[in-house]
């Protein structure tokens, strides 16, 4: 698979902002779960596509992504309580 083509720094920019929206909404519990992964997904697009350039709103960036992140830390827990609980089931 090929490596998605650099971004300009005008989508640049425009992604990062949307990472950081998207991200703040990712704080919402539960309504929030598909904000915070379409943060992460942006996140990652900057970040693969940015290369050596610059770019001016890297702290939305950055905050979109720690939002997200936030945001998908308690689904991630209920995920590995429910797998151990699972596990621990059929064990027994």
């Amino acid at each position: 698979m090929k490596p998605p083509p650099p971004l300009t720094k005008i989508e640049m920019i425009e992604r990062s902002m949307k990472c950081f929206d998207l991200g703040l909404l990712g704080l919402i519990p539960v309504i929030g779960i598909p904000m915070a992964v379409m943060s992460m997904v942006q996140y990652r697009r900057v970040k693969l596509g940015q290369g050596a350039m610059w770019n001016p709103a890297q702290r939305y960036l950055f905050w979109g992504g720690q939002c997200a992140f936030v945001g998908l830390v308690p689904i991630l827990i209920v995920i590995v309580f429910a797998a151990v609980a699972v596990s621990l089931h059929f064990l027994s």
